[in-house]
């Protein structure tokens, strides 16, 4: 945890934050503890003082309270990224507010806090998001210097030179210099490679000899569409240099994700006579992107299946397609610590019990997963059968109820069998 601060206030040196919360003691308690790690810290008490100060300073990222008065936290949201869709922004959110997790990601907010605010959870969130930004300032900066480079290349590929020796002399050395620190590849007029540097080479996993003489569509991705190399075709046939985002892959078909830039090389005629590509690999930053969408995302469905689970007055769970219980209600815990085989509980907790443990079943063999059930059992959506608990003093006669809750994932109800006939006793009067 002492590295994890020591970077955050390392990267958070130079940042501004603004924090939009209602409640003022959070609100001070908050601010005062974000001032200890950022440059600057301004607060806003609803969504509307938030807009209003965002319309007057630029700010590194937004910390927001979803429910507030005047304008709420979804709302002043979706303002933010109507006019500044690249704003990193932190929702703090009550697990009451599930509903609004969803929406909020779909609008492009990755981040979330659960209240109540804990300092290693802040520390943790505010890392990694922090390292984002600073990532992206590297590239940001790394973006200038390639076009500084690129303004430098172009300039000595229009050079009307005495001598065509002497011009590719130059351009040798000028690719020479990019070797260090791009990736760089040079293609003759008709697309087909004819030199790659060792950062090429190590990116791809191709040797030269290998990728020398190969047309590019060899690392084409095959999620390009083709309309891409259309425009990229059509930008160095016009004698314009082309920039943007081109996903390769590599020799074992892994993708990739590289700024390029591809700049026409001009013989002393003015003739395109070869095309030099200066290339940065930010597969790594994408990555990280991906993985951190899929945690918010994962977290937005936890939130969910709780709410579903608590608001069902009897013991459920949800089942993995192994029949391994993944999430649970809190009467479905008291029958587990109520089994007699005292382990099963710390299996429940560690999403490791699976259903045959904890249900002996009257008319069904074994079976491990639910196509074993499918395959041994009439099923014609919903599955359900006769069981014992063995719970302590006493065997608990159950019926058990499956049914598909999403993509392999099941919902399971246990009812004990005295509470079923009484319902029906009571339904018949």
């Amino acid at each position: 945890m002492e590295n994890v601060v020591n970077q955050l206030i390392t990267w958070s040196k130079d940042l501004k934050v603004l924090y939009v919360e209602d409640d003022p003691a959070l609100r001070e308690e908050i601010s005062l503890f974000l001032n200890d790690i950022f440059k600057q810290v301004d607060v806003a008490s609803n969504g509307e003082e938030g807009l209003l100060k965002l319309a007057q300073n630029r700010y590194h990222l937004v910390i927001t309270d979803i429910r507030m008065p005047i304008i709420d936290g979804v709302e002043m949201i979706e303002k933010i990224k109507e006019l500044y869709p690249q704003q990193p922004i932190l929702v703090t959110s009550a697990h009451n507010e599930s509903e609004y997790l969803v929406k909020l990601i779909n609008l492009g907010v990755n981040n979330f806090i659960t209240k109540p605010l804990q300092s290693d959870q802040i520390l943790n969130v505010l890392h990694s998001i922090v390292e984002k930004i600073h990532k992206e300032q590297l590239l940001d900066q790394y973006k200038q210097d390639l076009e500084i480079a690129n303004e430098k290349l172009k300039k000595f590929a229009h050079m009307q030179s005495k001598s065509l020796d002497m011009k590719t002399s130059l351009l040798r050395a000028y690719k020479e210099a990019l070797d260090k620190a791009t990736i760089v590849s040079i293609t003759n007029k008709d697309g087909i490679i004819t030199d790659v540097n060792e950062n090429f080479c190590k990116s791809t996993g191709y040797s030269r000899d290998e990728i020398v003489g190969q047309s590019y569509k060899v690392i084409t991705h095959p999620s390009t569409n083709p309309a891409l190399y259309d425009e990229i075709w059509k930008a160095l046939l016009a004698r314009k240099t082309w920039q943007g985002l081109i996903i390769s892959q590599t020799r074992t078909l892994e993708p990739l994700y590289h700024y390029k830039t591809i700049v026409p090389i001009f013989d002393s005629q003015g003739n395109i006579m070869e095309y030099i590509s200066i290339i940065q690999d930010i597969t790594e930053i994408y990555k990280k992107q991906e993985e951190k969408s899929k945690e918010n995302i994962n977290l937005a469905i936890n939130i969910k299946e709780d709410e579903l689970l608590k608001n069902i007055p009897f013991c459920s769970a949800l089942l993995s397609d192994d029949l391994t219980f993944l999430n649970y209600n809190k009467l479905f815990e008291e029958l587990v610590n109520n089994h007699t085989d005292e382990r099963l509980l710390t299996k429940l907790t560690q999403q490791s019990l699976h259903l045959k443990e904890l249900v002996d079943f009257e008319e069904m063999d074994f079976f491990t997963s639910i196509e074993d059930i499918k395959n041994n059992w009439p099923y014609d959506g919903d599955i359900t059968f006769k069981g014992i608990v063995k719970s302590i003093g006493h065997m608990l006669e159950v019926l058990v109820k499956i049914s598909q809750y999403a993509p392999n994932r099941y919902m399971i109800c246990i009812v004990k069998q005295e509470d079923f006939e009484l319902c029906c006793q009571v339904q018949e009067r």
